[in-house]
């Protein structure tokens, strides 16, 4: 095996044992460096080769729990959709692609809040780039093209951030449940037209008028 493919393989061990540590029950914080390479087979000198300390690691666990989800909404996006249709896929897609990468979703709502500064700022800053995504196809869309910037960045971040807070039910159903998961897959896209219809009829103080009244 050439050495950079087996630098490519301890690397992502070394992130694979520490999501099988975690499991269901330990933050990443209770989770010692030498657990870790225990648990990917290598010695500790070996994890400095990758990383400098374990916040680096969880750090990058978030950037992979983000990267392949991109892609997937990415393929949404391309597709010719109204701003409910848009919004609707998404959140389906999101919500599956969490429950089947379920202890990687745990680790993420788990240090989302609790975890240390470095890693919740990462995870801070990849919802708000997913977040941005959104708005920037929502403003592509007729019904919103009058509506700020401002506005369709704040209805994707509420909109984010109910996914978010939503993760706790999906994560903690049984692994063949399908019928939990479309009842709160309907609650997820019920709230998310909650908020599409708040943004595009939000009042602006300075005129007290509606920005735009037209349907989504």
């Amino acid at each position: 095996m050439k050495k950079s493919q087996q630098r490519l393989r301890t690397h992502r061990a070394l992130m694979l044992a520490v999501i099988k540590l975690m499991g269901d029950d330990r933050s990443f914080s209770s989770i010692s460096l030498r657990e870790v390479t225990r648990e990917a087979g290598v010695v500790p000198a070996t994890f400095y080769r990758h990383f400098n300390e374990m916040e680096d690691l969880a750090v990058e666990l978030v950037e992979y729990c983000f990267r392949p989800l991109e892609n997937l909404v990415m393929g949404v996006r391309m597709r010719k959709l109204t701003a409910r249709q848009l919004v609707y896929e998404s959140i389906g897609t999101f919500i599956r692609f969490a429950r089947r990468h379920r202890l990687y979703f745990l680790f993420i709502i788990r240090e989302r809040l609790g975890g240390r500064v470095k890693v919740r700022t990462r995870i801070k800053e990849q919802i708000h780039k997913t977040a941005l995504t959104l708005s920037h196809d929502l403003q592509g869309l007729p019904e919103w093209k009058n509506i700020p910037a401002a506005i369709t960045e704040d209805v994707s971040l509420m909109i984010m951030d109910q996914l978010l807070i939503m993760l706790d039910d999906v994560l903690d159903l049984p692994p063949h449940e399908k019928k939990q998961e479309i009842q709160i897959i309907a609650r997820a896209r019920k709230k998310a037209w909650i908020i599409l219809r708040g943004g595009l009829s939000y009042r602006d103080r300075k005129n007290h008028a509606p920005l735009l009244t037209k349907r989504v």
